[in-house]
């Protein structure tokens, strides 16, 4: 009987452990400015969270829930085509040659935060405001306001 029982325990394990190899990682958030350092970086790597499809939880930790809402939205919506979001939200821009990029905390508060991204774009000096909050997961970005006036959360909700 013990016999019988040995080999589906060594089943179940091996499975447990192929599952646990799979589960991604989730981000570190210990600061707002390394929240949008991750999100650049995943950027670089053509691993950026705002344009796929395939796991809403990879939105969801870097986004605050009505932001992640609003990008799932627009990438699944579009189905591979160009949506609202006709523009790189990272660079403010379709086409990009980036130099002197920099980020830096501009307010901080108990559970919101402001990191600006400054950068120059093909010669033109370019900064990007980032508005996070403090979820009980972590430092969320809710918004992303562009030198012009717009922001993304109006941007996807047609406002």
């Amino acid at each position: 009987m013990k016999r019988n029982l040995i080999l589906p325990l060594i089943l179940i394990a091996l499975a447990s452990q192929q599952l646990t190899a799979e589960t991604p990682k989730p981000v570190v958030q210990s600061s707002p400015e390394g929240l949008v350092s991750e999100l650049y970086k995943l950027h670089e790597k053509k691993q950026s969270p705002f344009f796929q499809t395939k796991d809403h939880g990879v939105v969801t930790q870097y986004f605050s829930e009505r932001l992640a809402q609003l990008i799932w939205k627009d990438a699944v919506t579009s189905k591979g085509e160009v949506g609202v979001l006709d523009f790189d939200p990272l660079y403010d821009a379709q086409d990009f040659d980036i130099k002197k990029f920099s980020l830096r905390k501009s307010k901080s508060e108990k559970d919101s935060a402001e990191v600006i991204a400054s950068f120059e774009n093909m010669g033109h000096k370019t900064e990007i405001a980032f508005s996070l909050v403090l979820t009980k997961t972590g430092w969320k970005i809710s918004d992303i306001k562009y030198a012009d006036g717009r922001h993304l959360v109006g941007l996807l909700s047609g406002k």
